[in-house]
């Protein structure tokens, strides 16, 4: 995030809603390079794909392509399965629904090449609603909370 505000408030608001870094003006031209290379190195760094990941009662087996909810095996679609293991693997960060896209589908696509009602479903389908775990952040995307 690129800015004039300077707040410690809004430093901590841009972080919160999802931004990977954060720049006021003015900057030097070096400061600004060098914030961007180091934003490329952690892209660029190996995603730590865990096997297992527990998101409160929910354990996603990727190995197994399993979902238990209490224990309890929940039958999703690849792409719900897909949608829920991304959401949980940073939870409390927020994922535009451009993202979501991407990542499940593999390929780039406009904010419009998605089915809107996928990530309702799948979290429906484990049993969190808004209050429980899954959180639409309005006009941005989804999170799921950290437990």
């Amino acid at each position: 995030m690129l800015t004039a505000r300077a707040e410690d408030a809004d430093h901590v608001a841009g972080l919160e809603v999802g931004a990977d870094d954060y720049v006021t003006k003015p900057f030097s031209p070096r400061v600004l390079v060098a914030h961007v290379r180091a934003l490329l190195r952690r892209a660029a760094e190996p995603a730590t794909t865990a096997e297992v990941i527990t998101a409160g009662a929910i354990r996603i087996d990727s190995g197994r392509h399993e979902i238990l909810v209490d224990g309890t095996p929940v039958a999703l679609t690849a792409t719900e399965f897909k949608i829920l293991r991304f959401l949980a693997s940073r939870p409390g960060r927020v994922r535009t629904r451009l993202e979501i896209v991407e990542n499940v589908s593999g390929r780039r696509g406009g904010p419009r090449a998605h089915r809107r009602r996928a990530p309702h479903r799948a979290a429906a389908k484990v049993g969190i609603r808004g209050r429980d775990g899954r959180e639409p952040v309005r006009g941005v995307g989804y999170r799921l909370r950290e437990a």
